[in-house]
């Protein structure tokens, strides 16, 4: 019996539903990670028409973060924020492993506009760095306001400790990792349902952050991204980071940082926050 039957033998017994589907219905998905080759980031514009802004964009993210250069901005959002419980499901695109979630989980205040929480994903290892350092693994917190920009969380981690939100993703990352055996992740997407996920370590008083005005991370890199980069970096242990890694074809999944063309990086810190970096 093929791999692919089993699945749907174990969708109609009522066990865990592993599903393999195209991503959008578009195909193959077609940029890597892996410097100088055809498809890797510095030829991500010339995959396609769509991703015009990943070569053209003078607003590309991610960025690193030069902590002395940082604008003291106290008047910024404190990104307060609540999320319930909720479903979730655990998908696998052969580039990233996201999570998303029924109904509304939560929302944050930018700028006076309400954006509210989509989906979270991972990047091995961190996308952004800060004074020229990279860390195993980002977490990106996304939300959406109603025009359909974003604003991202960003939250970075080192070895040490694990981390308490991991624990109830154990189980759900390893059935993905199965499912991932069964797809073709060039093609199709993988996918398990995640069960109910509490979000309480996640929605901590985030306290110092930086923020600036930037894109979406992979293509078509559109520019249409508030990102908010936490101050405090969080534990993580690596066997925690090596469930997630086990599920990518490629090991590391993180745009090399880009040009700032003269944006400001502005830093908030309120009083009694921790931060993680000398400023």
């Amino acid at each position: 019996m093929s791999s692919r039957a089993a699945v749907v033998l174990l969708v109609l017994a009522g066990s865990v539903a592993l599903s393999c589907t195209y991503a959008d219905g578009s195909g193959p998905k077609m940029f890597g990670y892996t410097a100088g080759s055809l498809n890797g980031p510095e030829n991500w514009a010339k995959l396609s028409p769509e991703n015009k802004m990943c070569g053209d964009g003078k607003r590309q993210s991610p960025v690193d973060i030069v902590t002395k250069q940082a604008i003291s901005a106290p008047n910024l959002d404190s990104l307060t924020r609540t999320y319930a419980a909720t479903n979730a499901t655990l998908i696998n695109n052969g580039h990233d492993v996201s999570m998303t979630f029924q109904g509304k989980v939560g929302s944050i205040t930018v700028n006076g506009k309400v954006y509210n929480f989509e989906k979270l994903h991972w990047h091995l290892p961190s996308e952004h760095t800060i004074n020229g350092q990279r860390f195993p693994i980002e977490l990106h917190l996304v939300h959406k306001n109603d025009a359909g920009n974003l604003a991202v969380i960003a939250i970075l981690y080192q070895f040490g400790a694990p981390d308490s939100f991991y624990f109830q993703l154990k189980n759900k990352l390893a059935d993905l990792a199965q499912e991932k055996d069964s797809c073709n992740l060039e093609e199709e997407v993988s996918q398990v349902p995640a069960g109910v996920i509490h979000m309480r370590s996640l929605q901590k008083r985030t306290g110092s952050y930086f923020r600036y005005e930037g894109s979406l991370t992979t293509p078509p890199c559109t520019e249409n991204v508030v990102w908010n980069i936490l101050g405090k970096v969080r534990q993580i242990s690596k066997e925690q980071v090596a469930l997630i890694e086990t599920l990518l074809p490629a090991k590391h999944t993180a745009r090399p940082a880009q040009q700032l063309n003269g944006r400001v990086i502005q830093f908030y810190n309120p009083p009694n926050s921790t931060i993680s970096f000398q400023i």
